[in-house]
């Protein structure tokens, strides 16, 4: 069984795959994928001279389930591009592969490589024309955190030959951050700032929290900007698969449970231990190398996205009063 290290840094060489594959690259690493999943169940298919493909770049025969693909260099500029070829390729699908009335299809999923953009609204809307007259095939888009999403709950063995390599060992690299939660920072730090926030304003119940986690005034304001940032961190979420989300949390629970204990050992015999000197060393703790505004805001972000959904701080009712806890 691969250690959490190893799962992070396959995690993160699919998602480089991903990203840089494009055109016949990501179809057969998308090939590649199915394949492990489905064995001979899934049956690629290449495009014959002029008849080409058909609309059908693979397909499960047993569940009339039929996937096409686009994989552009830049996903957001073919936009218009994809929606037109969506719509193209299931009119062809039906006429060669569909049979009489196209009853040979069940389903039909358009597989395009966002490169974890998030999959644009032209091709969301040319599904949604298609529906009312094909009610009885599922029409789907499926990017990249699906294919990731299937590419993580394949066993360890079917990794090295979808990755082109072995899972390097990660002791073997310590200097390398492959980790999640860098790699969310580096997107929050990299967000271009909105004309507006998408929140107008706080819940209540967040000033509750910070009330019953006993924090100064300074530590809240710095969780309350920090939430109204954590957009970002919801914009990161909307593009990735729940292993991103939890692999974050873990870390940060991880990086509170660990100065908890440092706090607590070293002021609690002075009876001196406080919410903020554990705020303090919590969140200095997730900083980076280096660390600037920049990052020191994103890292606040992260805090409060977590802090407002309880995720991080003490949620046990018998640590009511005590620092680190909330309601």
């Amino acid at each position: 069984m691969p250690s959490k290290a190893e799962h992070l840094l396959a995690w993160r060489m699919f998602k480089c795959q991903c990203i840089v594959a494009s055109a016949k690259a990501f179809q057969d690493l998308f090939w590649g994928v199915m394949k492990a999943k489905h064995d001979t169940a899934f049956e690629a298919v290449a495009p014959q001279g002029r008849k080409g493909d058909g609309g059908n770049d693979g397909y499960l025969p047993a569940d009339k389930h039929y996937f096409q693909l686009y994989a552009p260099l830049d996903p957001k500029e073919k936009a218009g591009a994809a929606a037109k070829k969506l719509t193209a390729d299931f009119a062809k699908l039906k006429k060669q592969w569909g049979g009489k009335g196209g009853r040979a299809v069940s389903a039909f999923t358009f597989v395009y490589n966002d490169k974890y953009e998030g999959i644009p609204n032209d091709i969301a809307a040319a599904l949604n024309t298609l529906r009312p007259k094909n009610k009885g095939i599922a029409l789907a888009p499926f990017g990249c955190s699906d294919l990731e999403k299937v590419f993580l709950a394949l066993p360890e063995s079917a990794w090295t030959p979808i990755l082109g390599g072995a899972v390097p060992d990660p002791d073997r690299i310590p200097n390398l951050d492959y980790g999640v939660f860098a790699e969310v920072i580096r997107h929050i730090v990299a967000c271009e700032v909105a004309d507006a926030e998408t929140r107008l304003d706080l819940p209540p119940e967040l000033d509750d929290k910070i009330k019953l986690n006993h924090l100064s005034r300074v530590n809240a304001v710095r969780i309350q900007h920090g939430a109204l940032l954590a957009g970002r961190v919801e914009d990161y979420f909307h593009r990735h698969t729940s292993f991103a989300l939890t692999e974050l949390r873990d870390h940060v629970v991880g990086i509170y449970e660990a100065a908890r204990k440092a706090v607590y050992a070293t002021l609690q015999a002075s009876g001196a231990a406080t919410a903020d000197a554990l705020f303090a060393v919590f969140r200095h703790s997730l900083f980076p190398k280096s660390a600037t505004t920049a990052t020191a805001n994103a890292v606040d972000a992260v805090i409060g996205y977590f802090f407002e959904a309880c995720d991080v701080f003490d949620p046990k009712p018998a640590s009511k009063g005590k620092p680190g806890a909330s309601p």
